[in-house]
């Protein structure tokens, strides 16, 4: 055979396993941290909505390239988080929820693509996210005022999920984010969890 085409069908192949096995990872550590060592804006916005709130804990978050800053805090029998970039500007607010706090409609298009994907799986979280605007300076308070006062024409609503199961030949974790009508935006595998992250 001739050498250019052996060459030829080995890459061919090389890119086609790599397509089929390659994956998104999910690498983020988080670590706790002390109060003080969160931004000085991150700190005026959870003080200007929660002045007394005890319990709130924080945390730093790398994923190799960027840092960010997490707060966690139970409000209303809700657990939230808020995640800030290193100069205090909110990223999103996560607010852990069941599956029934979530629409039918929403349910069964996540439930398919479950049933499509996995063939054993268990779900371990999940969560609404609130999106800010793609501005890098986003208004905190404001931002914040519409989430609680359910004013949704103001941000964007996704759901997280974090899985264990079983996806072809893939077993382990997995962070599943879906759209507003519960359709699939990113599938990442979890290859390093932080425990001081969990609830």
């Amino acid at each position: 055979m001739n050498i250019k085409i052996l060459f030829l069908l080995l890459t061919i192949m090389m890119m086609f396993t790599t397509a089929v096995l390659g994956q998104a990872e999910k690498r983020e550590v988080e670590d706790s941290i002390d109060r003080s060592e969160m931004p000085e804006k991150a700190l005026e916005t959870l003080d200007s909505f929660w002045p007394d709130l005890e319990g709130i804990r924080y945390f730093a978050e790398t994923d190799g390239d960027t840092e960010t800053y997490e707060a966690k805090l139970e409000w209303d029998g809700k657990q939230f988080s808020i995640e800030f970039t290193g100069r205090g500007y909110i990223i999103d607010v996560e607010q852990l929820v069941t599956r029934e706090e979530i629409s039918s409609e929403v349910n069964g298009n996540i439930d398919r693509y479950l049933s499509t994907e996995f063939t054993r799986i268990r779900i371990t979280r999940l969560q609404r996210q609130f999106i800010a605007d793609d501005d890098d300076e986003v208004d905190n308070i404001d931002f914040i005022d519409d989430i609680l006062e359910s004013d949704e024409e103001d941000y964007e609503v996704r759901y997280e999920l974090e899985v264990e199961g079983k996806s072809g030949s893939a077993i382990g974790a997995f962070e599943l984010l879906f759209d507003h009508y519960g359709e699939l935006i990113q599938r990442r595998k979890i290859v390093r969890r932080s425990l001081d992250n969990i609830w």
